[in-house]
């Protein structure tokens, strides 16, 4: 597919540049998912359903959420409340599960998890997104106003409210329900995330020492991997995962 094809793909309901990454990630895998079912729950208004058909479209692809779409649809859709628990009840096995910009709507995000593995092929992915709460950017507005870009310091009732959920929370809770993390990218920030460059590469320098030589039970190299030089800049990240052997 050509690059202006994937500058094409829709946005949604999610921050700039995660649909592009997933699918990007999708393409290299050099798999047409022929007749294979894809779900992505929550799927809001369908903007990465859409450009999963459109990149492959012998593909087979299925919404949840709590409500239908006010959109045009082309899509098999499921009426799922995730934050009350809930099952597929469905006879098929999906090779791709998408959970994008949708953990943080939610409490009981490890049931959440564990019923989308019993869902999941034997050898299919989970690709789990959410907002990168470590961004420079992000450690200056808690620093100074107690509140991260996302999320508000107070809450207004009856509009959207979203819970804060770290990287090293949610790549607990995968494991727990019985996921392995193969992959983790961070989305590449905007131009405008990188005025933030000068404090990035100090505070960059104090990350490297401890990754290096702090908390021995884990490797350098998978803590490197949880935090990058990017994750400083960086909006949102994209968890790789498949089911544990």
């Amino acid at each position: 597919m050509s690059s202006e094809n994937l500058a094409k793909i829709r946005r949604g309901n999610t921050s700039p540049g995660v649909n592009l990454e997933i699918i990007k990630y999708l393409l290299s895998l050099k798999a047409d998912f022929s007749g294979q079912y894809f779900l992505d729950i929550p799927c809001g208004d369908g903007a990465f359903l859409q450009a999963v058909k459109e990149f492959f479209p012998s593909s087979k692809t299925v919404g949840g959420d709590l409500y239908s779409p006010p959109t045009v649809f082309s899509h098999e859709f499921l009426q799922i409340d995730a934050q009350r628990g809930f099952s597929l009840d469905t006879e098929n096995k999906f090779k791709v599960v998408t959970c994008i910009s949708g953990v943080m709507e939610f409490d009981n995000t490890l049931a959440f998890f564990e019923e989308l593995k019993k869902n999941l092929d034997a050898n299919g992915l989970l690709i789990v997104t959410n907002d990168n709460l470590l961004s420079v950017r992000d450690r200056f507005l808690y620093l100074l106003f107690g509140r991260f870009r996302q999320y508000r310091l107070f809450i207004q009732y009856g509009k959207p409210t979203w819970k804060i959920l770290s990287l090293q929370n949610l790549h607990r809770i995968l494991a727990e329900a019985g996921f392995e993390t193969t992959e983790i990218k961070y989305v590449s920030p905007k131009k405008s995330e990188w005025i933030w460059l000068p404090f990035a590469l100090p505070i960059y320098a104090f990350q490297y020492f401890y990754l290096r030589f702090g908390e021995k039970d884990t490797s350098f190299t998978e803590k490197h991997e949880l935090y990058p030089f990017l994750s400083l800049l960086s909006r949102h990240y994209v968890i790789i995962c498949r089911v544990k052997r």
